[in-house]
């Protein structure tokens, strides 16, 4: 045996580097060493704390933090990797004056077998700045339109304050911060979690990579009511100029508004009355317009759709008078007890200085008012002196005060009464009494003073 393993022994060396060269021929051929590139590496950044430790801040430059790398390594192995199998890191303990930090990348697996790792770019440019901590206050808002018939009411966060920090350059172009909730075609309360947008003054969203926020995101409840169009109504306070009058109603405009509400409180609500106090036309002798925030006289379970301004127009025109004769026969006696009857002891007629536009004061007739008398509060016979209320048609006024004398008595009546003194008394003599009362019989007879004697 030992015989046969020492003869021939070159020949045998030699057959076994053959067949060794013979191997790599073979392995070359069929699982050759390959080169592969990997590209979308992101670097991280170790070590951060001795730049933060500064109370300063690093923000990579150029998106130099994303590299691409080259593999080589037997092709079965190199194929069956992927980026996600490569770790590159940046210690930023090694930052150099120049603002660079260099690369360094490891295999995660078959890092033994791999002839070679390389990165393109060798460094991570960055740029070392201040620390900047800020507070701001998160906003509610939404975004889209909510179903027909309905509006967006209150907003509620769970927490209306984050901090964020970074580099000033960017903290300081914030200029809001929103938690937007998506309220399209929705008809009912909203209570969802929503991730913070930053905006900077231009409105525009500002990318948070580089920052750091307290909280990512809020909960925010939003309130769905119902929209109901009312018409607006106002009046005027004070008196015009005198000869002013405000003629017809104060037109606004426009003339309707929407609000929304809970549906219980809608149900309530026909109209928004605004204040006559508001609109003040003490004095003036010309027609004018006034713009009114509306808002401040809705109550607070009442949000406001439409604009809050309205352009509210008063009309003041100059007024015409004209005196109109109105006999006393005619005047109306209200609330008079049972017990009482009445007789006129004056019986001229009333001289009613009336009020009234140029157009419609020319065709204004006795027949086309009414004058009463209250006399609730008599409660004993007497003569008295009582102020009549005179009801105009509208449009019209009157600027004086008028009053008429009048005799209350029980049973049948007694002319010496007429002139006896009692409270409010204003009386004339028995005989003018009689001699007016004959001169128009059959007209007091007829009248709601005289009829008040009825059997």
């Amino acid at each position: 045996m030992k015989k046969w393993i020492t003869n021939n022994t070159g020949l045998k060396v030699v057959s076994i580097i053959f067949a060794f060269m013979l191997w790599l021929i073979v392995v070359n051929i069929d699982n050759p060493n390959i080169k592969r590139e990997f590209t979308n590496v992101q670097v991280e950044l170790t070590n951060e704390e001795a730049i933060t430790d500064k109370e300063k801040v690093c923000s990579v430059i150029d998106n130099s933090d994303i590299i691409t790398i080259t593999v080589r390594g037997p092709r079965n192995i190199v194929e069956s990797l992927s980026a996600s199998d490569f770790k590159a890191t940046a210690d930023l303990r090694e930052l150099t004056d120049f603002e660079f930090v260099p690369i360094e990348v490891q295999a995660l697996r078959y890092k033994d077998k791999l002839t070679s790792i390389e990165s393109r770019t060798k460094n991570v440019k960055v740029s070392i700045e201040e620390l900047s901590v800020k507070q701001f206050a998160i906003r509610a808002s939404v975004t889209g339109t909510p179903a027909e018939g309905y509006a967006v009411g209150n907003k509620t966060l769970s927490q209306n304050i984050v901090k964020i920090s970074g580099p000033e350059s960017i903290v300081s172009t914030i200029n809001r911060v929103a938690a937007e909730v998506n309220v399209s075609d929705m008809s009912s309360d909203i209570n969802t979690s929503v991730s913070l947008t930053v905006y900077d003054g231009n409105d525009k969203a500002i990318d948070t990579s580089r920052l750091k926020l307290s909280v990512d995101s809020v909960n925010v409840t939003v309130e769905m009511l119902q929209t109901k169009e009312v018409p607006i109504r106002a009046g005027t306070s004070g008196t015009p100029a005198e000869g002013y009058s405000v003629i017809g109603d104060v037109v606004c405009a426009p003339e309707t508004v929407t609000i929304a509400a809970k549906d219980t409180v809608l149900s309530g609500i026909s109209e928004i009355r605004i204040p006559d106090e508001a609109i003040d036309v003490t004095g003036l002798d010309k027609s004018f317009e006034q713009i009114i925030d509306i808002s401040q006289y809705l109550d607070e379970d009442i949000t406001l759709i439409s604009d809050a301004e309205f352009l509210v127009s008063v009309n003041i025109e100059q007024l015409q008078k004209k005196e109109i004769y109105y006999p006393v026969s005619s005047i109306t006696i209200e609330n008079l007890s049972d017990k009482f009857k009445t007789i006129y002891t004056n019986f001229d007629p009333l001289r009613l200085q009336i009020w009234g536009t140029e157009e419609k004061i020319q065709s204004l007739e006795s027949t086309d008012l009414t004058v009463t008398v209250d006399l609730s509060s008599i409660e004993q016979p007497g003569n008295y002196t009582v102020p009549v209320v005179v009801n105009l048609p509208e449009g019209y006024n009157v600027s004086e005060e008028y009053t008429v004398d009048i005799h209350v008595y029980e049973g049948n009546l007694d002319y010496s009464e007429i002139t006896s003194q009692t409270t409010n008394v204003n009386t004339n003599t028995a005989e003018g009494a009689q001699e007016k009362t004959e001169e128009s019989s059959e007209d007091s007879k007829n009248s709601s003073a005289g009829d008040s004697e009825e059997d």
